[in-house]
């Protein structure tokens, strides 16, 4: 989250933001030559939107969006998309989709516009609008009134299984916060007198090494199936990022969270000063992980794009999260 505000990725890009495991990298095909062509092969490894709006279509190669972030172009088929929280006042970072559609060539997404491939951005902008057609507007300013919430057009069909790289950790019970935020978001959910039963699920596997795929400007890099938690920098008043990959369908495979070490963190009941809570910003950021969008400032959701220090109130979903979460699980 910023500082009240989340990012993630789509693969999936979300503005409020034991063992050891290993992963073999991918194996990178050599780098395409020549120019792009209408419809044809895309003929560099990094691509801009311009390059990308020609309609050629790639394998492989980094993607550099409007705001200068790499994020490694997801297999055709499969998106990416970030999402993060951020600090109050910042300025935080832009939610991201990168779509690979195959031989409708890659769209991209910058917060609401999209750029890139034509047919890609018809075929991608249909099926989100579809997704988000039955969220619900903000009715009112309170927590237990408002019904706002946003879906992003991916869930989950299986258990998230994820892990925790504690290296460069801010706060000396993290771990057990991510778990306890982890678990905001699903089985039997009570709050604002009402109860839901969500089907979203996720188990927590053990700490690993491996760092989580984010870049220090919160981009995405490439998938390597496993979904791993940890620490690490981001831009200044960005407090979390999440990526999230998922194929055609809208169906998640994979999911890592990058959260700030620029901050002061508090993972305890009782919180003071200008520390973020550990557990709200991660619960805010893996509603960006189970499929939930930002919704408007004022709403007093969880998924409000910042939070501010000290937000304990945000480990506790809000009526709007709770309607959003019960739509998609």
């Amino acid at each position: 989250m910023r500082p009240v505000r989340t990012a993630s990725v789509c693969a999936a890009i979300v503005t409020i933001l034991a063992g050891v495991l290993t992963a073999a990298p991918a194996q990178a095909g050599p780098a395409p030559t020549g120019p792009a062509t209408a419809g044809g092969r895309c003929g560099v490894a990094t691509l801009s939107v311009e390059t990308l709006s020609t309609g050629c279509t790639a394998t492989s190669g980094t993607v550099v969006t409007p705001d200068g972030r790499a994020f490694a172009l997801p297999t055709p088929g499969e998106s990416v998309t970030a999402s993060s929280s951020s600090a109050p006042g910042a300025p935080g970072l832009p939610e991201v989709v990168i779509a690979n559609t195959g031989t409708d060539g890659v769209a991209v997404r910058l917060d609401d516009t999209w750029t890139g491939s034509a047919p890609a951005v018809e075929q991608e902008r249909s099926r989100t609008q579809a997704a988000s057609a039955t969220a619900s507007a903000a009715t009112a300013d309170t927590k237990c009134t408002s019904t706002a919430n946003d879906r992003t057009g991916y869930r989950w069909a299986s258990t998230v299984k994820w892990y925790y790289n504690a290296t460069g950790q801010k706060s000396t019970y993290a771990e057990a916060a991510l778990r306890g935020a982890a678990d905001a978001w699903t089985g039997t959910i009570s709050s604002c007198g009402r109860t839901v039963t969500s089907t979203a699920s996720e188990t927590y596997v053990r700490r690993a090494t491996q760092a989580p795929a984010l870049t220090d400007q919160g981009g995405c890099t490439k998938s390597n199936g496993y979904s791993v938690m940890g620490w690490g920098k981001l831009p200044k008043g960005v407090l979390g990022v999440t990526c999230v990959w998922f194929d055609g369908n809208g169906v998640a495979k994979e999911a890592d969270q990058r959260y700030a070490t620029g901050y002061s963190w508090s993972s305890t009941a009782t919180c003071s000063g200008q520390r973020y809570d550990t557990q709200a910003v991660a619960t805010h950021e893996w509603g960006h992980l189970y499929g939930l969008g930002h919704v408007a400032a004022g709403t007093g959701q969880v998924m409000e794009p910042s939070a501010g220090p000290c937000q304990l109130g945000s480990r506790k979903l809000g009526l709007g999260d709770l309607v959003g979460i019960s739509a998609l699980y």
